[in-house]
């Protein structure tokens, strides 16, 4: 066979037209890798953002029972009357296990009044209690009035 002058070596004629076996077992594990990490991320995130959320219901619940609580008549505020105050339907199908605590102190200075102290605490996915959510009220007395 005769060759021209202008075509390259044989050796040169040969040129790469796709991937190495060894080059596709790097990308597929370097892609096993950052999916990996990308899958780990998107888990702590959805965590968190159910954290965030359960925390704000129990904000909300407890703002809400708290408003219950400071507009019923001075005097019928106390802690045997409190404590069968019951969290809505809502926190009780979302929040696992939420215990509400309710705690009525006298206060007398510097005017007479009460202290009330809300606390909600629930177990998270681990069956954990999660440090509780608290919310703090004072009742005075009305003008005139007996404490």
């Amino acid at each position: 066979m005769y060759r021209h002058k202008t075509d390259p070596p044989l050796n040169k004629q040969r040129r790469r037209s796709g991937y190495l076996l060894v080059e596709m077992i790097v990308a597929g594990i370097v892609l096993a890798v950052v999916m990996t990490v990308y899958l780990q991320l998107l888990s702590a995130t959805s965590r968190q953002q159910r954290y965030a959320d359960h925390r704000q219901l129990a904000g909300e619940e407890l703002a809400n029972i708290m408003e219950r609580i400071t507009a019923q008549p001075y005097e019928s505020i106390d802690q045997e009357e409190l404590q069968s105050k019951e969290l809505s339907d809502s926190a009780t199908s979302h929040l696992h296990e939420a215990e509400l605590n309710i705690d009525v102190q006298p206060v007398s200075e510097p005017v007479a009044g009460k202290q009330i102290s809300l606390s909600l605490r629930w177990r998270d996915s681990g069956n954990v209690f999660v440090a509780p959510t608290r919310l703090t009220s004072w009742v005075y007395a009305p003008a005139g009035g007996t404490p």
